[in-house]
């Protein structure tokens, strides 16, 4: 682009100062009507004075020649009348325009006088009527018009009545005023044409300028609500390239405005849902393209959309053509909201309404496990009680070691009982030291059976402290990782298991490792999940053999248990590589313990007690009455079968303990038995001997309340039956 030349700059400079006195107030808008009229006015006055030089030079020797002295100093005083308007400041835009407007009309009727009508003197009257429209409105037109009809009517008149005969009259009267009528007819029209499109170029500016502002009104007042308002609010073209997108961006996703526009789809949505955004908006104007009516509906989706951060936000995105002319599409519109907080509520309320289901779920299998609990302990009860009274008789070898098979037998069935009990209700730990190495061997001797032909490695550190843990929850963990290794290795050629425990941190461990089928990595996290199994129907990879079977159960009671503990649980596995385990519970010291205490309890043993004994089931009754009434006992017994029996007999007798089923035949149960006697005896000892789960659940809060109370889960081994009778008489006769 060339400079200007110094000179011409000067000039421009020049210019550009002169008329910015000419502008009158409000008039500094382009657009303006009367910034134009400014521009006309400076026009006119600047050329005056320019050409006025040459106007004069002309007009001169003219003058002198027919002594028009008067005309010469009137065309004088008009050419420096245009140099003052022109330079002189603080002259309002109306007295320049009026002035100038005035100097016209003298002019023209100088010339007229001086010179004759035949002259310049009509044109520059002409000149005067069109620019008082321009210049000073209709109003001003009518009155120049008028002007001029009055010099015409009076230059006519003397003409006529032969008062004036001018220098350059070359007509006839007749002929002069017929040119002065068609001048006047010709000035009217042309002038109050010009008044009338001045008029309507004014009342349509000022609709124009009402409506700019209204608009420009109504734009600041959207735009105001678009910049504040919490959502979002964006443009897009055909292209899907960003046109607009509002500052509410920086508080949604921590963007910039110009940030904003700079990004594209893949990088605000994460790449999952970049096709389903892609297709929806694609689709979307695809139907505009097509003619398709339906394109024009707004569409509403949910996305996530990543953050400034690297965080995601969820999203609902309210979307519609934009039309351009002829209806054709000229893009997209878009509110976006973020919903992550109504996602969060949805979600926690749908986990919510799950774990709902699942405790319904959980109660209803409670129910049937309760029963289904209930009659297999009192079969297994049976069953074990009498196994161990025929092994304390026996003495053929070949039957001891069937018993012991039987024995062994009804602790698995027991276990598998637990399991249900586990998965079905929440039991607190009962916490006792022990020896994790002692309950690994016991495990390994539970299932010898089925570990055969598996390499079995144990390998103990010696120097690990005693474990504070509920052994049987323990001693049931372990039975499920060793069940599971052993079916883990049901298609493996060489069959491996390692039992690893120590201590490390402050934590004692054990592992259980094998070299079998392992777990797909896809379902590592699942394993836990309620009746989660890859046995049986689920063995789609063949990796287990027909028959092993799963219940889904194992594993999450195996959690279950390790999180009462404080413990944590650990996996590693790679599929057709075999499994470790590993779990991780926290090591708690002993307190010092009084052995004086110790004697003193181990010598205390009662014998000789009167015990009412209440249990429906006949073949259980009849060993705990053998173990109650045999050496060393010797306690005398009392047997109810039912509850109103044992209520009779309460009424009746003074027991030194109450032995009692919870389920009995009849409207009476175990707890009614208990708040009978609770009424008139607070102190006497009461044993319960039930697997009910909804027992189980009330007794933990009685228990609490009442210590002259305990409860073994059935079936209960016959040692710890006699020991737990034995404790509560210690606590109440001690």
């Amino acid at each position: 682009m060339q400079k200007k030349h110094p000179y011409l700059k000067k000039i421009s400079n020049l210019h550009s100062f002169l008329f910015q006195r000419m502008l009158p107030v409000g008039g500094s808008e382009v657009s303006s009507l009367l910034y134009w009229r400014a521009r006309i006015l400076f026009a006119i006055i600047l050329s005056s004075a320019l050409f006025g030089i040459f106007i004069l030079a002309s007009v001169i020797p003219l003058a002198v020649k027919y002594k028009l002295w008067g005309l010469l100093l009137f065309d004088v005083s008009a050419w420096i009348l245009c140099l003052l308007l022109l330079i002189l400041p603080r002259i309002s835009y109306m007295i320049r325009a009026t002035i100038s407007v005035l100097a016209m009309y003298g002019i023209g009727v100088i010339i007229i006088f001086s010179i004759g009508p035949i002259s310049g003197g009509p044109a520059w009257l002409f000149c005067f009527s069109i620019f008082a429209a321009i210049l000073l409105g209709p109003r001003a037109a009518v009155l120049a018009v008028s002007s001029n009809a009055i010099a015409i009517a009076i230059i006519g008149y003397l003409i006529h009545n032969n008062l004036w005969i001018p220098l350059s009259n070359l007509f006839t009267a007749q002929q002069i005023l017929a040119t002065g009528m068609n001048f006047l007819f010709l000035n009217i029209l042309i002038t109050l044409s010009i008044s009338v499109l001045i008029k309507g170029l004014t009342q349509s500016h000022e609709k124009e300028k009402k409506l700019s502002a209204s608009l420009e009104k109504s734009e600041n007042r959207y735009r105001l609500i678009a910049d504040n308002v919490a959502d979002t609010i964006w443009k897009m073209d055909m292209n899907l390239g960003f046109t607009y997108i509002s500052p509410s961006i920086y508080q949604q996703r921590g963007y910039t405005v110009e940030e904003g526009m700079a990004q594209t789809l893949n990088e605000i949505v994460p790449p999952d849902s970049l096709p389903k955004v892609m297709e929806l908006l694609g689709e979307k104007l695809n139907l505009i393209e097509t003619d398709n009516p339906d394109g024009w509906e707004p569409n509403i989706f949910e996305i996530e959309q990543f953050c400034k951060d690297g965080t995601t936000i969820w999203t609902s995105n309210n979307v519609r053509i934009l039309q351009g002319s002829h209806k054709n599409p000229n893009g997209l519109l878009g509110v976006t909201r973020d919903i992550t907080r109504q996602k969060l509520a949805e979600n926690a309320k749908a986990e919510a309404e799950h774990h709902l289901a699942e405790q319904k779920k959980h109660a209803l299998v409670g129910q049937i496990a309760g029963k289904m609990a209930h009659d297999f302990n009192n079969i297994l009860g049976a069953i074990m009680g009498n196994t161990e009274l025929s092994l304390l008789d026996c003495k053929e070898p070949e039957t001891k070691n069937i018993l012991k098979l039987i024995f062994e037998q009804t602790i698995r069935g027991k276990n598998l009982t637990k399991n249900l009990i586990a998965f079905a209700k929440h039991q607190e730990p009962k916490q006792k030291f022990f020896k994790i190495s002692k309950k690994t061997e016991l495990v390994i001797n539970l299932l010898k059976k089925d570990l055969k032909g598996i390499e079995l490695i144990t390998e103990n550190d010696l120097n690990i402290p005693e474990l504070l843990a509920d052994p049987g929850m323990i001693e049931h963990a372990l039975v499920n990782f060793l069940q599971n290794s052993i079916h883990a290795l049901s298609m493996t050629e060489n069959p491996k298991i390692v039992i690893r425990t120590y201590s490390i941190n402050d934590n004692i461990c054990f592992e259980i490792e094998d070299n079998g089928c392992g777990i797909p990595k896809e379902y590592l996290e699942n394993i836990y999940d309620l009746a989660f199994t890859l046995k049986g129907s689920q063995d789609t990879a063949g990796s287990y053999k027909a028959g092993i079977k799963g219940t889904g159960y194992g594993m999450y009671n195996i959690k279950k248990y390790i999180e009462q503990h404080n413990g944590n649980i650990s996996v590693e596995s790679k599929f057709g590589s075999g499994t470790k385990f590993t779990i991780q519970l926290p090591v708690i010291k002993k307190k010092p313990i009084d052995t004086k205490t110790i004697q003193i309890k181990q010598e205390k043993k009662y014998f000789g007690k009167y015990i009412l004994l209440v249990e429906d089931e006949q073949e259980i009754s009849d060993v705990q009455l053998r173990l109650l009434k045999s050496e060393p006992c010797n306690h005398k017994v009392d047997i109810a079968k039912d509850g109103k029996a044992a209520i009779n007999l309460f009424n009746k007798c003074e027991y030194d303990l109450i032995s009692m089923d919870y389920v009995l035949p009849g409207s009476i149960n175990g707890m009614d038995i208990y708040h009978h006697i609770r009424k008139t005896n607070k102190t006497i000892p009461i044993l319960f001997i039930s697997g009910n789960l909804e027992f189980i659940e009330s007794i933990k809060e009685l228990k609490q309340k009442d210590i002259n109370i305990d409860h073994l889960s059935k079936p209960c081994q016959n040692k710890d039956y006699l020991n737990s009778i034995n404790e509560l008489l210690t606590i109440t006769l001690r």
